[in-house]
């Protein structure tokens, strides 16, 4: 099924969730002219490391492998070790530059925060740092783990900050950086600094020194850039003003909106990419057109694009949801996917018509995705490799998945899961690599794998994957491991 899909106004929320849709396991057996060359035999089996359970992080370093089960969290050594329990049940972990530190978070329960944890490789448990987060936020480095609470008995809401050298498993002294009578109190982290707002008022803190500073009025959200050192704030005649946070200065200054055509359009958030561009998404009142603007020190360029992020797939890549209303409760939706200067890597035109989300390599150069085509009533990709000295492509035979789509480490092939039907007609689920020329075979897995919120990762030195894998339906679900030529 295409990427673009018509939807009706009842479906916006679960359309948000999926921001791409339609891409499913089925199957077809196509007529492809590109040579296979079957399974490497110089690569090891896929490896089986912790069974009933899900993959949740593996650092950089592959020292260690973190996965979820049903009663909590558990971490092993890697290449060879146990696992074992650390933490409750987790949703997300996040790795300190270092590889020292671990924050792990929990879902949000019904009406109630998150638990937030840290666990330092090594040591036989997480330590507990709060039970009533309601955001988490830290810097690079995990000198610090920042988090909302919000106690509806007094309606005070605190943002909360743990220095991590000095938590213990007996105690960690938690610091409280700023208290408002408010629920929309809301915060970022930039390097080692937090901005806070809540309704028209900012402050920013800096967490070394614990220094607060109010800001003043901002019409809109403020933006901090995710190293800290620049913050953006919004007044109520259209400009967009960028200061230098060490010093506050006033770096730039322009105007986002045209009051003769965007009188009533507001901006609903923002964020600062790493090249240093303020994208702003815009509303329209009272309808439900929306837009993004782009802005530098050079001026604002609109864009086209309705909804715009950094895309947690790809470090450097903004996604950009595109709705084109073709009644006021009916709409067709495209994905545009950016650089960080709000410039185009891969169109509408290219997301419309694949079955998987893009790869990119990590300078972004290199772009991969596929075409999915109906021929004489069947379902056939072809695979589109597009790099600076021009555009591959091959037809595959099977059908290429949505859970794993990626370059490797090099960016000299691109690694993929597929499925295929063989004659007698018991699907396979295969592994594959392709270097723009052929497609070959890692390995014919034994189970199916798995559309985890957390996607599989792929290691360097030595080249690896990590994924999570099942059986069908209701199964259980295991981590494997498989290494890369």
């Amino acid at each position: 099924m295409n990427l673009e899909n018509r939807m009706s106004l009842r479906s916006v929320g679960r359309a948000l969730g999926l921001v791409l849709l339609g891409m499913g396991l089925s199957h077809c057996k196509g007529d492809p002219d590109v040579p296979d060359a079957g399974v490497d035999a110089d690569v090891p089996p896929a490896q089986t490391m912790v069974r009933d359970a899900k993959l949740l992080e593996v650092d950089a370093r592959q020292t260690f492998l973190l996965s979820v089960k049903v009663d909590g969290t558990y971490a092993q050594a890697l290449p060879s070790g146990e696992p074992s329990r650390i933490a409750g049940t987790a949703e997300r972990a996040v790795v300190a530059s270092d590889g020292g530190a671990v924050v792990l978070w929990s879902p949000q329960g019904e009406g109630l925060g998150r638990t937030v944890w840290l666990w330092r490789p090594g040591t036989p448990a997480a330590i507990a740092l709060t039970t009533r987060a309601w955001s988490v936020a830290h810097d690079p480095g995990m000198s610090f783990v920042a988090f909302k609470e919000y106690d509806p008995g007094s309606g005070m809401n605190s943002v909360r900050v743990a220095r991590t050298d000095t938590c213990t498993f007996e105690a960690c002294p938690l610091w409280t950086a700023l208290e408002v009578p408010s629920r929309n109190l809301s915060f970022l982290a930039g390097g080692t600094t937090l901005l806070a707002s809540e309704g028209t008022q900012a402050w920013l803190i800096d967490v070394p020194s614990r220094t607060l500073t109010e800001l003043g009025p901002t019409a809109a959200y403020p933006v901090l850039a995710a190293d800290g050192a620049r913050y953006a704030l919004f007044d109520a005649a259209n400009h967009v003003q960028v200061f230098d946070t060490a010093t506050r200065t006033l770096q730039w200054e322009q105007v986002w909106r045209d009051e003769a055509t965007r009188k009533d359009w507001h901006v609903s958030n923002a964020f600062m990419t790493d090249g240093g561009t303020l994208i702003l998404n815009i509303k329209a009142d009272r309808t439900p057109e929306t837009d993004s603007v782009a802005c530098d020190a050079t001026g604002c360029r609109d864009m086209e694009g309705g909804l715009c992020r950094n895309w947690e797939r790809s470090p450097g890549v903004v996604l950009c949801l595109i709705d084109r209303w073709l009644t006021p409760n009916d709409f067709t939706r495209d994905a545009e996917y950016l650089d960080v200067t709000g410039h185009v890597l891969v169109d509408t035109a290219t997301t419309s018509r694949a079955s998987v989300y893009p790869a990119f390599s990590a300078d972004l150069r290199n772009q991969a995705w596929t075409v999915r085509e109906t021929q004489g009533g069947a379902r056939v990709d072809t695979l589109r490799w597009n790099a600076p000295e021009g555009t591959r492509q091959a037809p595959l035979e099977g059908l290429v998945d949505n859970v794993l789509f990626t370059f490797t480490p090099d960016a000299r092939q691109v690694l993929f899961s597929r499925v295929l039907t063989p004659a007698e007609g018991k699907t396979e689920h295969r592994l594959s690599l392709w270097d723009g020329e052929a497609v070959s075979d890692l390995a014919v897995l034994k189970d199916a794998p798995f559309l985890n919120p957390i996607p599989p990762m792929v290691r360097d030195n030595p080249p690896t994957l990590y994924m999570t894998v099942t059986r069908g339906d209701g199964w259980p679900t295991s981590v494997i491991r498989v290494p890369l030529p």
